[in-house]
């Protein structure tokens, strides 16, 4: 058992700037990486091209989901015993090279789902070593703030990638973007080249737990399940809006991926205080009612205008409802497990998402987009009620 406590192994983190160098660079290696990753937001509009089927866009794009399902826990244990940024360096680099074959790619076949299978990975990589570099980097105080800025410039790709995308696909054509995010892959690797890890040396006389006694530690395994909802919900409105764009005959969908950045831009830039100073559990819980109330909107959409405003809902509710979650996870956890910690927050995550890509993929095929967003929108509820009831503050 370990002798030493999460605060006391803080080396000189708590005399740092929130804004420090490391904290930068993590941060732009991130951006960079999610710039490419997000602009694969576009894919579903190429696979439809290709004569894919809505079941079909579901599959591919769950593909990333079911590959980080397997890769997470691994990375998280890895970056535990072998330090982060090797790894953040790799996910970068992986990312590009599996972004070049898609330029070439003029048919639906194997390679979709499986170079798709490969950038999962490259995700794990980089945003398991990413985050628990975050929190290895920044003072226990501001933690979550600090998560919440580096979730910025996530959020930001998810209205600058597909925007930026369109631009080029509109001009050129699908191979020349993704020639040009296949060179921001790269970019990732060489700006994590730069990060200067903190001393894991004193680490050497302190025992780590398992993944599983991580997940099953009070109050983890309940916020992981509502990490898992919330991703259902999430990832399966980001995934099937463009396509559902299209289907109501509303061109301008990138509307509500501005709208969602610049609200989660704002809770985060201007709100990202309030788990920190109120208690995680009193930001989740009201976050992920709007959260909910947000998805099943979208069934309601019908204008340009629609989608700005439950864009601004759905920002503003998952701005501070992902980081709030995050940090409480990482509050609960030794300092030594969080790799691991940031692991399960992933898997967790991304299993809702990968369920939810291939479920409501099936549920749109059948009964349209209406009701699929219901039904995902009165899941992400019951993870509400389930958190309101079962959740808990680190004590």
């Amino acid at each position: 058992m370990s002798r030493y406590s999460n605060d006391l192994i803080q080396f000189d983190i708590e005399n740092k700037s929130l804004l420090n160098r490391d904290f930068i660079l993590i941060t732009l290696s991130s951006f960079v990486f999610f710039f490419n990753f997000h602009s694969f937001l576009l894919l579903p509009i190429r696979i439809q091209e290709l004569g894919g089927s809505t079941s079909t866009i579901g599959f591919i794009m769950g593909a990333t989901g079911l590959s980080t399902i397997f890769t997470t826990p691994a990375v998280g244990v890895l970056v535990d015993r072998w330090g982060k940024k090797r790894f953040l360096a790799t996910g970068g680099l992986i990312m590009s090279l599996t972004t070049l074959p898609f330029a070439y790619l003029d048919t639906l076949n194997f390679l979709f789902p499986l170079l798709r299978i490969i950038q999962g990975g490259a995700f794990s990589l980089c945003f398991i070593s990413a985050g628990a570099l975050i929190a290895d980097v920044t003072p226990v105080l501001r933690r979550s703030q600090a998560l919440g800025l580096f979730g910025v410039f996530t959020i930001v790709n998810y209205a600058l990638a597909p925007y930026i995308g369109k631009l080029i696909i509109e001009t050129y054509s699908f191979k020349v973007f993704f020639l040009i995010f296949f060179i921001f892959g790269f970019l990732s690797f060489l700006v994590a080249l730069l990060i200067r890890e903190p001393d894991r040396r004193i680490k050497v006389e302190i025992e780590g737990s398992s993944i599983l006694t991580t997940l099953f530690r009070k109050g983890v395994f309940v916020s992981a399940f509502t990490l898992m909802i919330a991703g259902s919900g999430f990832i399966s409105t980001l995934t099937f809006f463009p396509v559902f764009a299209k289907d109501i005959k509303v061109e301008s969908f990138h509307l509500f991926f501005i709208a969602y950045t610049l609200s989660a831009l704002f809770v985060r830039l201007f709100g990202g205080w309030i788990p920190d100073r109120f208690g995680k559990k009193r930001a989740v819980v009201p976050s992920l009612l709007f959260f909910s109330l947000s998805v099943i909107w979208v069934s309601f959409a019908s204008r340009a205008s629609d989608f700005i405003e439950t864009g601004v809902l759905f920002g503003l509710s998952h701005g501070l409802l992902y980081p709030s979650v995050y940090a409480l996870v990482i509050d609960l956890s030794p300092i030594v497990d969080r790799g691991k910690a940031f692991a399960i927050c992933s898997v967790a995550f991304t299993l809702g998402g990968m369920l939810g890509s291939f479920i409501y993929g099936v549920v749109a095929d059948f009964f349209g987009f209406q009701v699929m967003y219901i039904a995902a929108g009165v899941v992400c509820f019951i993870g509400f009620i389930v958190f309101s009831v079962f959740g808990r503050d680190r004590e």
